[in-house]
């Protein structure tokens, strides 16, 4: 098999894309794959999908992609761009990247898998041998990916809290599936608003289907709850709640009766 050949199989290559050399240079210890078009394609416009004649190239850019062996692997390529009457000049997708991303789509996955893996963000990048910043553009780009995917479903029971990040305080607000164990909200800070835009992009089945809120004593949160664009839907089924914390208040006013009504007998020694 032909080194194009092989290269354009591992990384899915279709008509009308195709490897046209590849370059090893050892003692960089990298290969590039010089990716190119066939001649007179109709590319399809990003936005609406029509398809278009190419009007120019853009500048040629560089995808980092798995390791061959030990060698870093790099694709190379110039992105066509159509001219839409609609939506004006547009650069066409790739197969193997995401758009702004530099990284093909293979290598993301490897990226999240280390981060997965590893115990520290930084470890993942130090086996990848990528920076932290774009450690944090592969997990960005991941997490749209998989906003982009949800379909929209009930969610009869919902959990609510705080989770700190770093120093200083910097809160962000949780919204959780309690049933599946599944996070399906996150938003900065821990204010009324941050739990209302929860409440607020919720479908009308979903409002219907929610029968309980789990969340702590914050005032905000509270807030949010009972009142917003959700207050007339659902607000006589909603109740908060800490449950640990609301028993051990419990059970110290239980003891506390209990000592006062009948006091430990006093022993003696002799």
């Amino acid at each position: 098999m032909r080194d194009t050949k092989l290269f354009e199989t591992i990384l899915r290559l279709e008509a009308p894309w195709h490897i046209s050399r590849v370059e090893l240079d050892t003692d960089g210890q990298c290969i590039e794959l010089c990716v190119e078009h066939g001649a007179d394609v109709r590319w399809p416009c990003p936005e609406c999908a029509a398809e278009l004649a190419c009007r120019d190239h853009a500048e040629e850019r560089i995808w980092r992609h798995l390791d061959t062996c030990q060698f870093q692997t790099l694709v190379r390529a110039r992105v066509p761009r159509v001219k839409c009457p609609t939506h004006g000049v547009r650069q066409v997708r790739v197969p193997w990247a995401e758009v702004r991303s530099r990284f093909t789509l293979l290598m993301e996955r490897l990226v999240i898998d280390l981060i997965l893996q590893c115990s520290t963000v930084i470890g993942a990048c130090r086996i990848a041998r990528i920076t932290w910043d774009e450690a944090w553009g592969v997990m960005a780009r991941a997490v749209a990916r998989g906003r982009a995917r949800i379909v929209a479903r009930p969610v009869p029971y919902v959990g609510v809290d705080e989770k700190a990040f770093r120093k200083g305080h910097r809160y962000h607000t949780i919204v959780c599936d309690l049933e599946r164990s599944t996070v399906e909200f996150v938003a900065e800070d821990r204010r009324t608003e941050s739990l209302a835009a929860c409440y607020a992009q919720l479908t009308d089945d979903q409002r219907t289907a929610l029968k309980a809120v789990a969340l702590d004593m914050w005032e905000p949160y509270i807030s949010a709850t009972r009142g917003g664009p959700t207050r007339r839907r659902y607000q006589n089924r909603v109740r908060s709640f800490h449950i640990m914390r609301e028993m051990t208040k419990a059970v110290d006013t239980v003891r506390n009766r209990n000592t006062e009504r009948f006091p430990a007998p006093v022993t003696s020694l002799r």
